[in-house]
């Protein structure tokens, strides 16, 4: 394990107000309010949670038919917390976190409402908030937002049940599902069952843990979505949410569903390459159809010597590959430009270590005829995309990361990649090598490997590879 810097130095060592916070709301305006509607009707149906949860890897147990949604199996979380951790404290509290967790569902009701009861913010979450909101009033930066038929509304924080679900045992999320947020045809609400069937995904937070009981409804139904193919991500605070604003705004709870697929994330703030935390990995059963790795950054806070981060890069791709090596990988690396490091870290080097990491499992893949693996460096963002020194996306920054990764994406399906493992390197590729807007080389015009017809293009996708995949 790579040398801990001092405390001083941890990426999340600042001192914030211990406020708990609404979204997007100062500290002392309290609880968001909830949609105005002229009255709500009887809800008479409702459902068990944990029967729409999407994303989650295990579901705990509590009393009275609540449930706490997990990301990371047991065994992972007692990795995280253990003496091979760079920061075993702050990764307890982000591993609780409900990044990339959703409730998806249809249902003919206009009104729904969602039992929740979230954790306190952790104290890490407040310290990384703290550098974004600086002396002004402290804002939550979170909440659970809703997707309606594909529309999307602000994050909000759960209010009071009182007036909507007396014997809820818990707060509530309420959530109108007609257009305007307000009754229409002069107060006349639909008939339960009368209504037209809507298509609900309501995103958990990402900074923070909840516990869930039921959602209930105005309507006749409340229907799970069957679950869908994985996009898994490993990576740290940019991947997990940070200062997105929104658990629905960070790239990959935005790239996922472009990609029709489920997601779940693992990412954990202040992570770095840490084999042990795939301990018992292959329990949770995953077949991802894509697997993404976006590490490296946080070695800028701590002294680390480039032969130990060497080998732990080494060894936590070569643990990816084991476990998921029937799934295609990208490996994001992280930039380093801009970015100073304390006394003593290797981080200047970390890229470099990286691709050779990543050149051997691919050299693997290469031989076997395994999926793709694909390595790109991310890009640098202005600081108008930033919303701290830290190097944290604002939601305009995660919107430019989800451009790129997009635009990586198709690059997988390079022949030379499968064949050669180098994009483009026949010179006469599927897809030829242009500058996109990012100032990186992407998937650009589609050409044909020589001595290939135009028709060889209508050719059967390649099992395992995400040429079959839905991109938008």
């Amino acid at each position: 394990m790579a040398e801990q810097g001092e405390e001083a130095q941890r990426p999340w060592g600042r001192v914030a107000p211990a406020a708990v916070r609404p979204a997007g709301r100062p500290a002392s305006d309290g609880a968001s309010e909830p949609p105005l509607v002229a009255e709500l009707p009887a809800l008479v149906t409702s459902v068990p949670a944990e029967g729409l949860l999407h994303g989650a890897v295990r579901v705990e147990d509590l009393s009275h038919g609540w449930v706490r949604p997990w990301r990371v199996l047991s065994a992972q979380q007692r990795s995280l917390t253990s003496c091979m951790a760079w920061y075993p404290g702050i990764f307890r509290q982000m591993a609780a976190c409900t990044s990339g967790i959703t409730l998806e569902f249809e249902t003919d009701s206009s009104h729904v409402v969602v039992e929740v009861r979230l954790d306190a913010e952790p104290r890490a979450t407040r310290n990384v908030l703290a550098g974004v909101d600086g002396a002004g009033e402290p804002l939550a930066h979170d909440g659970l937002s809703v997707d309606v038929d594909g529309r999307h509304r602000k994050p909000a924080m759960p209010t009071s049940a009182e007036g909507i679900l007396p014997e809820a045992r818990g707060d509530v999320l309420l959530v109108d599902l007609t257009r305007s947020g307000r009754s229409r045809a002069g107060g006349l609400q639909p008939l339960p069952g009368m209504g037209p069937a809507r298509h609900v995904r309501v995103w958990l937070p990402c900074l923070r843990g909840c516990e869930l009981g039921r959602v209930c409804g105005d309507g006749t139904f409340i229907r799970p979505i069957a679950p869908r193919d994985t996009m898994l991500v490993l990576g740290d605070s940019l991947s997990q949410g940070f200062c997105a604003d929104d658990p629905a705004k960070a790239w990959p709870s935005v790239v996922a569903p472009r990609l029709g697929l489920d997601l779940v994330n693992q990412s954990i703030g202040a992570q770095v390459f840490q084999p042990t935390a795939l301990t018992g990995a292959e329990a949770m059963g995953l077949s991802p159809k894509l697997v993404v790795v976006a590490l490296g950054a946080n070695y800028r806070y701590g002294r680390c010597g480039e032969r130990v981060v060497g080998r732990e890069i080494a060894d936590f791709l070569m643990r990816v590959d084991e476990l998921w090596g029937d799934s295609p990988l990208v490996v994001l690396v992280p930039a380093t430009e801009g970015r100073e490091a304390v006394s003593g870290s290797c981080y200047e080097q970390v890229p470099g270590l990286i691709a050779a990491a990543a050149s051997r499992v691919r050299r693997r893949r290469v031989s076997e005829g395994s999926p793709v693996l694909l390595v790109s460096q991310m890009p640098v963002l202005p600081a108008s995309c930033l919303a701290d020194e830290d190097g944290h996306p604002t939601a305009k920054g995660n919107a430019r990361i989800v451009d790129f990764v997009m635009d990586e994406l198709e690059k997988l399906d390079c022949r030379c990649l499968a064949e050669l493992g180098e994009f483009g390197r026949c010179g006469a590729c599927r897809h030829k090598v242009t500058a996109n807007r990012h100032g990186s080389r992407k998937a650009g015009e589609r050409g044909g490997h020589a001595g290939e017809s135009r028709a060889d293009d209508e050719a059967p996708f390649v099992p395992g590879s995400l040429m079959e995949l839905p991109f938008e």
